[in-house]
Formats: structure tokens, C-alpha cells, sequence
């Protein structure tokens, strides 16, 4: 089997507003657009919009299950707007809820690793896919995921369910909260899909005396034999450097400047 190589686009991404996902119903998605276009790989698909949602006053929702059936969730709420705002259309009822939707990974995602990723969900996050649990979070201000892999059954529908607590805590961080509470998902959440190895975060370090800038590269695993690492630029007139990795190697980094080879350093 070929290796596939890591690609990494360096893009200037212009947000066409024009560009609107719909409900089912026909209204207009919010924030349809990539959270991170720094960031954003082909292959994702957006899950704001409307989940059937559920208080859980009681604290029931674990010892009743209700993540293996979603069926009894008489609400529904927009996400990623967080309960009690307007724009969720739900009113601030309680610290503890359950979200659910249904989702479909697309067919040509299968032999892929496939990521549920939130922005942010206040406070803690617990998940399942088809009554299987998927993992936990605690916080309410940095991105998280989880990953479907193991339990995705590309080009068919699944039912995701979410547990999210934001009961008060003695160590939680708190705000001024002067705007009310902001409770459950309040960023873009998203499915997607990546190769068994891919890139796990880049870093640039300019050097604008000697004209050049160093990029760093960290990769989910070891690299295999045959793995590349492609860095692109749209503008500056700057060649695309393609660099060897060495087996074995969770990063590599490339130092480019316009009047020179792409070089791999340390």
C-alpha cells in the first residue's frame, strides 16, 4: 500500500457569506463556515442546526440510559448557541441536559479516522455514538474531540448522543456572567475526517531579517516509510517544498526562503 503524503495548504480563506447550509425545514445554518480556516481540512461536515434536546432535572439520564434512546427528547435547541440564549430557543430550565441528532459520515470516509470535534461546551461533555461511549471533557472555553472510528458505520445513519453538566463547582472557572449564564455547546460542533496519520498542529517561526520562516510539523503517530510532508503557499511567489520524512520521526520541520532550496532542520 503507497503512503499516503501529510499536506499542509498555507491558504488566505475568503468567507463567502452567500454560502448558506440549510435546515431540513429550510432555514438558514448557523455559522455554516469553518471554525478554524487556519486549520481546515477537506473533509468536513457541520453540525450546528437543530438537536432534539432534554433537561435532566433529576440527574436520571445515566441510570435510565437515556443514551442508548434519544426517542423521549421532546425539545429542540440550535446549536451552538448555548440554553437560555434567544437564539437556542430554549429557555434556561436547568445546569444538566442531554443533546441528540442524527449523523452520516459519507460513504468515501470509510478507511479513514473520523473526529467529532467541538469548539466549546460548558462544562462537562460526555458522548456517545449508538449507545457507545465515546469519551469525556471537562472545561467550557477550549476545542475539543472524540474519536468515531471504532464505531462509525459509513453511509448510514447513527444517533449521537451528548451529556453536557454545567452544575457549579468549586474549581470551575467562572465569569462575570454579567450577560446570564451560557450553559452547554456555544461553538461550532463538526465531524472530521483524517488519514491514519495526519497533522496534529503547525507552528511558524518567521526569521524577517534573513527573509526566511521556519515550519514545524507534529503528526498523530510515527511516520512510515514513504511519508512526505508538502508545504504550499498561495502568494509570495515561494516554491512548494516536499521533503522526505524519516520513518519513525512524530514531526519534522522546514526552513523556506525564497532564494533557496526547502530544507528539512531539527
Amino acid at each position: 500500500m503507497r503512503n499516503r503524503p501529510l499536506f499542509l495548504l498555507l491558504v488566505i480563506l475568503f468567507l463567502n457569506c452567500r454560502n448558506v447550509a440549510v435546515f431540513a425545514g429550510g432555514e438558514a445554518v448557523p455559522l455554516p463556515e469553518h471554525p478554524r480556516p487556519d486549520f481546515q481540512r477537506a473533509a468536513w461536515v457541520n453540525l450546528n442546526g437543530e438537536w432534539k434536546f432534554r433537561f435532566d432535572s433529576e440527574d436520571a439520564g445515566l441510570k435510565e440510559k437515556w443514551f442508548a434512546d434519544a426517542s423521549g427528547f421532546p425539545d429542540t435547541i440550535v446549536v451552538p448557541f448555548p440554553w437560555g440564549s434567544p437564539l437556542s430557543r430554549v429557555a434556561d430550565k436547568g445546569t444538566l441536559a442531554w443533546y441528540a441528532r442524527t449523523v452520516r459520515a459519507p460513504e468515501a470516509w470509510r478507511g479513514q479516522r473520523v473526529f467529532l470535534v467541538a469548539g466549546a461546551c460548558d462544562w462537562e461533555t460526555q458522548a456517545w455514538l449508538d449507545g457507545q461511549p465515546l469519551g469525556t471533557h471537562r472545561g467550557g472555553y477550549t476545542p475539543f474531540e472524540f474519536d468515531l472510528t471504532p464505531f462509525l458505520k459509513p453511509g448510514q445513519d447513527q444517533r449521537l448522543v451528548l451529556r453536557v453538566d454545567d452544575s457549579p463547582r468549586t474549581f470551575k472557572l467562572e465569569g462575570k456572567q454579567g450577560y446570564g449564564n451560557a450553559r452547554g455547546i456555544w461553538q461550532t460542533v463538526y465531524l472530521e475526517a483524517r488519514p491514519k496519520t495526519f497533522l496534529e498542529y503547525v507552528q511558524f517561526a518567521p526569521d524577517i531579517d534573513a527573509g526566511k520562516v521556519r515550519v514545524k510539523a507534529a503528526f498523530s503517530s510515527p511516520a512510515s516509510a514513504g511519508a512526505e510532508l508538502h508545504v504550499m503557499f498561495k502568494s509570495g511567489g515561494l516554491r512548494e517544498a516536499v521533503l522526505a520524512v524519516t520513518s519513525g520521526l512524530r514531526g519534522a520541520a522546514v526552513r523556506v526562503a525564497d532564494s533557496e532550496r526547502p530544507s528539512l532542520v531539527a
